[in-house]
Formats: structure tokens, sequence, C-alpha cells
């Protein structure tokens, strides 16, 4: 968003400090079935609908920054290689090469070609196929073996791309409104800092919604970034999309400031996220980019988060600052909001539970799970009646 629409949002929270007034959604609680986290049939229903027949956001620019960097990533499973050509276009392909389908990339770096290591068949970043040893004993079979293309569109510093190739990717459809939410903060500047993926014993729904609710800072974060936040949380619905704003103490000296003396950043940052499972956060201090996507069973997802730093060029100090960050950041992340999201998805699926609530302070939960059952058709009343009958019969 830009500096107007910040000063407007800012505006609107110091109205609920003054006032001490905490955000609730408009519609009730909701008491929904544990199947939205440990049931194969959803968990595989989900995966089509939502992963692999849809856009997905999966990377900013800044994990190609330069001419010849690619990124190896992944969409549900489906291996996915982004490119920056030497004419400066990003692309997507299939990470797998034409002949036995090998992988031919793993991480980021920096390659003009890509050589696949089993029999060395070869490809450039423009995903051409440009070395076959022994060529001839192929028998007229190598036309049209380059790399199988993805739709791909690159803008605001984010980068979606369509898991088929031959989907449609509508980019301001698929962003809607968001696009402009994000535009203001000219993500084309940030640089990768670090990054750390590993498959978590999470359903993948536990990282999204632990992204955009602060309900649990003040009691999971007490000693990290809880004293960070102030409990004046706003939501924004998007539609598919959401965003949660969160509100540093630095807003509270701005009460007493002109407008046109408050911070760039208006003493918040945005966590927001995209459907379905990709969450995108800016603030003064760094950007981060999280995806959990779905694994092999309901109960496992393919975690991934990567922290970014403003402007190209970092001095040592402003380098070590961002370097501290990260890995505080990911501490929280994994030692905190992974490790109470693990023993949800256990104990649900022990059975320790017979149903879950989301509350009204948990107002973008509370929507983008709605969204997730009127996606599959999904009767979350229906589901339930017939876990508490299952829980009766035991």
């Amino acid at each position: 968003m830009e500096r107007a629409a910040r000063i407007a949002i800012a505006r609107e929270v110091i109205g609920m400090i003054e006032r001490d007034e905490m955000q609730y959604a408009n519609e009730p609680a909701w008491e929904v079935d544990i199947g939205r986290f440990t049931d194969k049939a959803r968990f595989l229903k989900e995966k089509e609908e939502f992963f692999l027949n849809r856009p997905q956001l999966v990377a900013y620019s800044a994990d190609i920054p330069e001419n010849g960097d690619y990124y190896a990533t992944s969409i549900a499973g489906k291996p996915i290689l982004l490119t920056r050509g030497k004419d400066g276009k990003a692309r997507a392909f299939l990470n797998a090469c034409r002949h036995r389908g090998v992988q031919l990339a793993e991480g980021c770096g920096h390659a003009s070609t890509f050589t696949c290591p089993y029999h060395a068949w070869t490809f450039n970043s423009h995903g051409d196929l440009i070395g076959v040893p022994s060529k001839d004993s192929f028998d007229g079979l190598l036309e049209d073996r380059g790399l199988i293309a993805l739709p791909i569109h690159e803008e605001i510093g984010v980068i979606v791309v369509h898991p088929q190739p031959d989907g449609h990717l509508d980019f301001d459809a698929f962003m809607g409104p968001m696009k402009q939410h994000l535009a203001g903060y000219h993500m084309e500047n940030l640089r990768l800092i670090s990054g750390h993926s590993q498959t978590a014993r999470i359903n993948w729904k536990h990282a999204v919604d632990g992204g955009v609710e602060g309900y649990h800072v003040p009691f999971l974060h007490p000693q990290t970034v809880g004293p960070m936040t102030l409990k004046f949380f706003r939501h924004i619905d998007f539609g598919l999309h959401h965003s949660l704003v969160n509100v540093s103490p630095e807003m509270l000296a701005m009460r007493d400031m002109p407008e046109e003396e408050w911070p760039e950043y208006c003493g918040f940052s945005v966590s927001n996220a995209i459907f379905p499972n990709t969450i995108v956060s800016v603030g003064e201090g760094m950007a981060i980019f999280q995806r959990s996507d779905p694994s092999d069973d309901p109960g496992r997802c393919d975690y991934n988060i990567r922290f970014y730093g403003w402007g190209r060029n970092p001095d040592a100090e402003q380098k070590a600052r961002d370097e501290a960050m990260a890995a505080m950041v990911l501490t929280v992340a994994m030692e905190e909001d992974m490790k109470v999201q693990s023993n949800s998805q256990i104990m649900m699926e022990n059975g320790a539970v017979p149903s879950i609530i989301f509350g009204r302070r948990e107002q973008n939960v509370l929507r983008m799970h709605k969204n997730y059952d009127r996606l599959i058709g999904h009767d979350a009343e229906a589901a339930l009646a017939v876990e508490r009958l299952d829980e009766a019969a035991e």
C-alpha cells in the first residue's frame, strides 16, 4: 500500500488504542470438525483443488535477482525451477530432465546451464536443450525436448506460477486488491538474507493460520515477539486473501506527532495470507516469505521460510542486524510456533479433542477456513455431527 493508505490504517489503530478496543469479527465464533487437519480424503481434494490447479505465489523477485540466477522450489511436491535468463526475464519450468525425468537443480544460485547428473543432458536458463551426449542415438526423437515451461508472471516484486503447463494465469485476477495493498512496499528492492526448509509435522493449514492470527502472540511469545507487538491487531479481508496488521509500540508515540512526521511504515507491519498457503510479511525491519505445501499425508507439510532485507547493497552493520533479526524470527517460528502447531496436530490425530473453535479475534482464520470449505464443497456442520457420533460410539 502507498503511504496514504498506511496513514489511514494507523489512524484507525490509534483510535482503537485510545478506546482500548480490540477488533472482533462480525460473524459468530465457529465450531468445526478436526477432519480439516486429519482427513486423508479431504487432504487429497485440497491438494488437487487448491494447489495443482490454481496459480501460486511461489517466490519474491529477490530469489532470482540477477540474470543467470535460479531457484528450485516446489508446489505440493511438483518440482519447479525458476530462472532469470540473460534477457532479464523470469521463467518457470518443471524441474525435470526431458530424458528420464531426473531433477536438474537444487537450492538457489547462479548458472547459465543445467546438466542432468544421470546422462549429462544440458539445458540453458531459457529452457532450451543444448547438449546431448551421443545425440545421434536418439533417432530423431530430440525435437521439442526443452524443459516444460509453466505460466509465470512477475510484478510488484513477487512471482506467481501456475503448476500446469496449460494453466491460465491472470495476475490481476489472482491478486485482486491485495496487489495494490502490497505494491507500495516496493518489494522489488528486497534481497535474500537466509532461508530454512524442512518437512514439518503439521497439516499445511496450521502454518497459514498462525501467520495471520494475533490472538496467540502475547501468550505464546511473551519473551520474544510479544513485547514488540501491541494487542490492537487489525484484520483486512481481501476475499481469498487476508491481511493482519501487526502494531508496534512505536505507534503509542505517534499519537502526539503530526502525521507528516510519522515514520514511513507508520508503526506497523503486515502479514498477508495469499491463497492458499503463502504468507507474505512486510515491515520496516525485514520481509518474510513462508510456504507450507501439503506433503504425502495430512499431518505433514513441506515448510519453507525465507528472510529478506531492504536494499541490494547493505553495509556490514546493516547486514549484521538483518542476520540477527532473521535468526531470531526463525527461532520463534521453529521453537515456539511450530512446536505448538505440531502438538495440536498430534493431539487431533490421537482423538484428544472432538472439535475445534475459531473465535471472533481469529477472524482471518475463520474466514479462510470458510473459503476452504466452500471451494471443496465441505459441510462443516455435517462433518462435525459425524465426528460426534464416532466419538459417542467409542
